[in-house]
């Protein structure tokens, strides 16, 4: 996968990550529960997420096998189709502490663009 189009997928993949820790940079979980903006902007950029992710091949994925990949991809479909129905716990839980690892992991794989 070592293209334009991966390259692509993956550095959308980054930008809405980045945009996730934008919208909640210095967010208390009671500003984040009171404000449907937020949350709607943090759900829809798990929901590109999940699509770009759903994307990428699976060689790709089997190199981080510590990436919940099929999680991520079923979030995107939860949110897409059922955005009432979400917890408000587990979106705060992905957003503290399990973006880091997949970041790591996109991070790394367009260094590898980087390097050929």
């Amino acid at each position: 996968m070592k293209d334009r189009r991966a390259k692509a997928i993956l550095s959308h993949i980054l930008l809405d990550l980045i945009d996730i820790r934008a919208f909640t940079k210095e967010v208390t979980r009671e500003q984040f529960d009171s404000s449907s903006l937020i949350k709607k902007a943090v759900c829809m950029s798990l929901i590109n997420v999940g699509e770009l992710s759903r994307e990428l091949t699976d060689e790709v994925k089997a190199r981080y096998p510590a990436i919940p990949w099929a999680s991520i991809v079923g979030l995107r479909n939860r949110a897409a189709h059922g955005y009432h129905a979400l917890d408000p716990d587990i979106i705060w839980t992905i957003i503290n502490g399990e973006l880091e690892p997949l970041e790591a992991a996109v991070r790394l794989e367009l260094l590898s663009f980087t390097h050929n």
